[in-house]
């Protein structure tokens, strides 16, 4: 996975779109809730699963009880700040379909 954007994760404000299929292994506590909002701290290629990111977030952090899983999968959320451009976009969109 690309380098540059592992750095772009890092401290990126993102939101949970996939709780589901919470391994067993892992506590409700340290579990992830879907419509949340974290913060990522670290972004990683998971070495066991080629081709994904794992992410670090500051709110919700996997211990060693959690064990073999450490980070989350990226799959799971989607950045906040692409989801507020794309609302901006479609609210400038329909702004400018009025003044039509």
């Amino acid at each position: 996975m690309n380098l540059n954007l592992i750095q772009k994760l890092k401290l990126m404000k993102v939101i949970c779109i996939d709780s589901s299929k919470k391994p067993s292994k892992i506590s409700a506590n340290e579990w992830i809730q879907e419509g949340e909002v974290y913060t990522v701290v670290s972004a990683v290629n998971m070495g066991l699963q080629p081709g994904r990111i794992g992410l670090q977030l500051k709110e919700v952090e996997l211990t060693e009880k959690s064990f073999p899983y450490e980070y989350y999968d990226a799959t799971r959320f989607l950045p906040i700040e692409g989801l507020l451009a794309e609302a901006g976009e479609v609210e400038e969109k329909e702004v400018e379909l009025e003044k039509l």
